[in-house]
């Protein structure tokens, strides 16, 4: 019976996505915390000529487990759907496939699960990859988007990333200071593997209407050093920053870790929960937040002032950090999510009710919440050495009044847009 659902289940996302365009599907549920209980991460590594490996961790409390008949063990049951396409505007499937897993739960075995599938993608282009994994026991299914490029000379997808402790292949973009990685390059004669460094302190996303001009990236390390992949030299990030591995420094291509705050994309120190709340502080109480002597107490008494009472405080609290934690998870590039422009929208106006997504864009609608009509917000591309998931806001002076009803809504101690 479940088999026979997740056909169907399948079916209906092919069906959706195969004669229909992606551009033209609604994706805000990828934004919609309370859609989506599993969080699988993914990292892609091109193995050979015509072929990408998709590595893949789930945590395990996020899927079901239920009593194997069998064994008398407790296992879950996923599949993974994948389509490959050219790009978002593309109606033909390069490739496709299904693959079953069973995980049993074994006393002391690790947390994760940690596989891998294979895609057939051919040399010489860059394709979207939809990637949907259903718990077949839960019968639920959730979709994500990752890119997968096949050109230039050192793509960061013909990096494998290894951490040491586990032997496992490293699937997040962003790590701590303890985590030790193998770097690895099957594709490549290179043995001398270069690492510049740069240091990210980048400012806050200035407001949707600012006319000030966004400072481009500068690309412009602050060290550089090296690792010879043939003794099995290894990799610490020692220090918050961005760190970009090349063969070849003469292009802009290649790998890159990140290394933020420790907890990271967690908000776990009161210097985190002070810089987050810039967005909604005057400068003079920001600047006296920063000042005190208990940071702490100083953030607990500002959301209390907003809010009137503990209970309300608790619940402006809880929804504006946890979309702070949820920017953080979706739109982090070479700064934290929260300090991206989709996230200033995100964690100001709430999940958007329609998203729609090209090779260039991101387009966000909001329904008429605000009692000033909808409102639609048009995030362009950027593309860097760093990220494929850098979008800019296409700023106008249409959206001052807007921003700052919402702003006044949160400072009045009422959340903006709480109906997910």
């Amino acid at each position: 019976m479940r088999l026979l659902l997740f056909f169907f289940v399948t079916l209906v996302l092919f069906s959706c996505s195969g004669p229909k365009k992606l551009s033209n599907q609604n994706l805000a549920y990828l934004y919609s915390p309370g859609l989506n209980f599993i969080l699988p991460e993914y990292r892609v590594c091109n193995i050979s000529e015509d072929t990408s490996r998709v590595f893949f961790s789930v945590k395990t409390d996020e899927l079901l487990f239920m009593k194997s008949d069998s064994s008398g063990l407790f296992k879950a049951s996923f599949a993974m759907s994948y389509q490959l396409l050219k790009n978002y505007e593309s109606k033909l499937t390069v490739d496709s496939g299904i693959y079953y897993f069973n995980h049993e739960l074994i006393e002391g075995s690790s947390s994760l699960i940690q596989d891998h599938f294979d895609v057939h993608a051919p040399d010489s282009s860059d394709y979207i990859l939809q990637v949907t994994l259903t718990d077949l026991n839960r019968e639920q299914a959730v979709a994500s988007f990752l890119n997968i490029d096949r050109t230039g000379i050192q793509p960061s997808e013909d990096f494998m990333v290894l951490n040491v402790e586990t032997n496992t292949p490293f699937v997040s973009n962003y790590t701590d200071r303890k985590t030790t990685f193998r770097i690895i390059n099957s594709r490549s004669e290179n043995k001398v593997l270069y690492v510049r460094y740069f240091r990210s302190k980048f400012p806050l996303s200035a407001p949707p209407f600012s006319t000030n001009e966004v400072r481009p990236l500068s690309y412009i390390g602050d060290e550089v050093s090296s690792i010879d992949l043939s003794k099995s030299e290894l990799l610490t990030l020692d220090k918050p920053g961005i760190y970009h591995l090349q063969f070849d420094t003469l292009t802009k291509e290649g790998l890159t870790l990140f290394r933020f705050d420790e907890d990271f994309p967690r908000l776990t120190s009161a210097e985190n929960l002070i810089e987050s709340i810039r967005f909604l502080t005057t400068r003079e109480e920001f600047d006296k937040i920063v000042g005190s002597a208990d940071k702490k107490q100083a953030v607990d008494s500002y959301w209390l002032s907003m809010a009137g009472n503990r209970e309300r405080a608790r619940v402006l609290i809880r929804s504006y950090y946890s979309r702070v934690q949820t920017a953080n998870m979706l739109f982090t590039s070479y700064l934290e999510g929260w300090k991206s422009d989709r996230g200033l929208i995100y964690i100001i106006f709430g999940p958007p009710n329609t998203v729609y997504r090209t090779n260039k864009n991101e387009n966000w609608n909001y329904s008429q919440t605000y009692n000033y009509g909808p409102l639609n917000f048009t995030f362009e591309k950027v593309f860097n050495p760093f990220s494929t998931n850098d979008y800019e806001l296409r700023r106008s002076s249409y959206y001052e009044m807007p921003w700052y009803r919402a702003i006044d809504s949160w400072r009045d101690g009422r959340v903006v847009n709480d109906n997910y």
